[in-house]
Parts: C-alpha cells; structure tokens; sequence
C-alpha cells in the first residue's frame, strides 16, 4: 500500500496527503459532535420521561392507595369491625346499626373510588360477610370464579396489599382485584379481608389516559406477576419486581436505558411498595434523531472533504507547475544543452531557491565546459611545442653520430669519442622521465662532461673520483654533481 501511494505523482500525493490529514481532525470533530448531540439529546429525553413518570407514578400511586385508605376506613365502623371479627348474628338486635353502617360505608368508598363496581367482605375466618354490587349483573362475581390467589388473597401480611386481573367466566368481562387484609394495629391480630372490584377497562382508561404511544406500561404484583400491561413487546427487558427499600417514600424512581440504548425503561414502587411501576419509553424519535444527525454529520463531512480536495487539487498547481517546468529542463540539460535557464519569481520560497540553484548550476556548467575547452587548446599547443623541442634534440644527435662517424672513417678516435661523450650528454640532459636518477648514472654524465674538458685542457685538468660500488644505486637528483665538476674546472 505504501509502494502504490509512493508510485503517485507529486499531484497525487500533494492532494490525497492534504486529504488525509483534514480527515483524520474532521473524524474526530465530526465524531465528537455526534457523541454530544446524541448525549444531549438522551438528556432530554431522560429528563421528559423523568418527569412523565413522575407525574404517572404519583398519579397512580394515588389510585392505588386510595383502596388502601378505603379499606382501612372500616376502623371508623365498630359495628363493622365487629360483623369481621365475629361474624354476622341475624337474631341480634343491633344489626340495624350494622346495616346503616355498611351503607355509609359503601356510600362513602363510591365518593371516593366511583371505578369500584363490588366490594367483598370477609371475616376473621375468611369467610364472607357482606358485599355490594354496583348493579345486580356483578352479583355473580365470586372470589373462586377464576381469581388467581384466592386463598392469599384474605391472608395477605401485615401492611401488605395484593392486587392483579383476571377474566370471569360467567360475565365474560375482565377484573382488577384488590385486597387488603384488615388488622389490629395495636396487636396485629387478623379481623378480616375487604376486596374490591374493578373492571379492568375502567383501569385502562385511567392509565392510558396519562400514557402516551409508543410509551408501555407495566404493572407488578408482590409476587412479581404482571396484572396490567398496555404493550408484552418489552417483557424480556422488564426486570422482575424486588422488594424496595423501606421507607418506600424516600425510594426515587430508577431512570435507565437498556443495554442497547434502545429503550429507556423506568421502575418506580407503588402502595407502599406492593407494586412495581415500569414505565419503557421506546427510542423511536431518539432513533431518528440519531440518524437525522449522523446523515447531517456524513453530509458536512463529506462536504468539507470535497472542499479540501479541490482546494488541494487547484492550489497544488503553485508547486507542482514550476516542478513540472523544472524536469523539463533538467531532460533538456541531459540531452547536452546547457543554455536553458528557468524564470525566477519574486517571492523567496523554496521553488523559486530551488530555480536560482539550477540556473547557477546551468551557468557554472557552461563555465566548466569553456575552461575545460580552453584547457584543452593550451595543452595541444604545449603538446606541438614539446614536439618542436624534441626535434632539435635529435637533430643534435643524428649530427653528432656523423660527425663520430666521419672521424673514425678519417681514422680520428678522439673526435668520435668526445662526440659521443657529448651526445650522452645532450640525451641525460633533454630527458623528459623522473627527475631522479641514480649516482652511477649521474657520475657517468660528469665523467663525460670531465672527458670533453680533458681534450681541451690536454695535462692541465686532473680528476680522480672515487665511490664505493654499493653506494651506485642509491638515487639522486639529477645535474647534482654537475655544479661541482664545473667549479673544478681551470
């Protein structure tokens, strides 16, 4: 991956590197304004649905108490209190007060609780004492006609309160229960059990009159059964209902979202705690919002980015052009022509010092190549005079072995032999090799230099030279002892 991208033209790695750097910032911008809206937004609706389910849950909380305080209304009826305890006596003369009292009584629980269609009670030893039916059609409500918990239901603990629906056979129409088990405050005795009677559509009206869809309500008995429920779609998100903290009234209502964040699920206590309160709140509007902001988020992303690369894509025309330009011209010197020079900008930036550095390497090229040349011309010239000098030389020497030549044919020795002394002399002297010699090599030109001086100084020029032999090879420069036989000449 990295060859292929280092394969790419300057254009291409200009653009997709600009490209690339915005992005990774504009990710994280972009990330970081997703998560903040999105949390925002779950803010908000945490705080509608917190107080949504506070006005529900007081609300039904209410409702539900309000059947608690009107069976323990019976503390204020002796009579009735007594009918629980002891059971009806039909022969005793008081059972007028008794009925009088169970009038007002039924009088004042229709003021107070208008959806109670029958109201049952029993006495100490769970049997029935007294009912009354709103109308003569639920006169066949019985407590063993399919009610769930029948038997629990007149033996409730102290304090505690048992509620939960079921379908009556014979009237074909759904019921909420409610029991309240009546005790001795002072020595909780058990004197009896009041139920009431509601019919569950009457509870729904109340409930889902304060409920909005898609929003579903769950209702939970002490033995963690679900009574009521407006939706079962969320049954598994539901967590069972767990014995709350006591006192219940300083217990807040838990406000959570689901493992998904997809649901915001509310629980709350009821009645003192007897029922579980759960109040789901679906994210369909948090959903769309969600994307609603993640399609704004990729639009402006992808918006910017387009930006930035056209940007890049025009702005890199200032670098790459004078690049571009540049390799033109540095093929044009390859090819050989160093008259090429590149227009210099004002500004000083590094293209344009790049520009000056190749126009001055241009130049001093040009420069190189006019001096190497004229280089070239002076050696030539030297090399034709060293050739007009070493013809003189050999002229000399081919002068000299004739006049050697005639002497000896003439039957005159010495002249051969000064000419050759002399010719020795004229090749050592016009040597063009090192400038070193060897002392026997140098003693042999003074020899001859000295022979020559003999001849013409007859008797009058003495020489004795005396070297040892392993001395001979040792080197020397050349003409060194030549100074001393000329001092020694007469």
């Amino acid at each position: 991956m990295i060859k292929l991208f280092l394969n790419r033209s300057i254009k291409t790695k200009i653009v997709w590197i600009n490209v690339v750097i915005s992005l990774i910032p504009l990710l994280l911008l972009a990330l970081i304004f997703y998560k903040t809206s999105t949390q925002l937004l779950e803010k908000t609706m945490v705080r509608n649905a917190d107080q949504n389910a506070g006005y529900l849950s007081e609300y039904l909380n209410k409702y539900f108490n309000s059947f608690s305080y009107s069976a323990l209304q019976v503390y204020g009826f002796k009579s009735i209190m007594n009918l629980m305890e002891n059971g009806s006596d039909y022969n005793n003369a008081d059972i007028i007060n008794v009925r009088d009292s169970l009038s007002n009584y039924y009088r004042l629980l229709q003021s107070q609780n208008e959806d109670v269609i029958k109201i049952m009670i029993y006495g100490k030893k769970n049997k029935l004492e007294e009912s009354w039916s709103k109308a003569d059609t639920y006169d066949a409500i019985q407590l063993g006609n399919g009610v769930p918990h029948s038997d629990e239901l007149l033996d409730l603990p102290f304090q505690h309160t048992f509620m939960t629906t079921y379908q009556d056979a014979k009237l074909d129409q759904s019921f909420f229960v409610y029991g309240v088990t009546i005790y001795d405050p002072f020595y909780r005795n058990k004197i009896g059990t009041v139920l009431f009677f509601v019919q569950s559509r009457d509870l729904k009206k109340r409930l889902e009159s304060y409920n909005r869809s898609p929003n579903v309500i769950v209702l939970q008995n002490s033995q963690a059964e679900t009574f009521y429920q407006t939706s079962s779609i969320y049954e598994e998100q539901i967590k069972k209902y767990s014995v709350p903290e006591f006192p219940v009234s300083k217990v807040k209502h838990e406000l959570n979202f689901n493992d998904k964040h997809d649901l915001l699920i509310d629980t709350s206590y009821l009645d003192h705690g007897n029922v579980q309160l759960n109040i789901v709140y679906p994210n369909t509007e948090l959903d769309k919002n969600r994307k609603y902001i993640l399609d704004i988020t990729l639009l402006a992303l992808f918006v910017v980015i387009s930006f930035i690369y056209l940007f890049s894509l025009m702005s890199q025309q200032f670098i790459t052009k004078p690049i571009h330009r540049l390799g033109h011209m540095m093929k044009v010197v390859r090819n050989g022509d160093f008259s090429v020079s590149l227009k210099v900008n004002d500004w000083h930036d590094d293209i344009s010092e790049l520009s000056r550095n190749f126009n001055f390497m241009t130049r001093k090229i040009r420069d190189l190549i006019e001096s190497e040349y004229e280089m070239k011309l002076r050696n030539k010239e030297a090399q034709i005079i060293a050739l007009q000098t070493q013809i003189n030389p050999h002229f000399l020497y081919n002068t000299l072995q004739t006049i050697g030549g005639k002497a000896v044919l003439n039957g005159d020795y010495e002249i051969h032999e000064m000419c050759s002394a002399l010719g020795d002399m004229f090749r050592y002297s016009f040597y063009e090799g090192n400038k070193e010699s060897t002392l026997s090599l140098e003693l042999l030109h003074v020899n001859n230099y000295l022979f020559i001086q003999k001849i013409r100084f007859e008797e009058l020029l003495q020489a004795e030279i005396d070297v040892a032999e392993e001395l001979m090879g040792c080197q020397t420069i050349r003409f060194v002892l030549q100074p001393f036989s000329i001092a020694c000449n007469p």
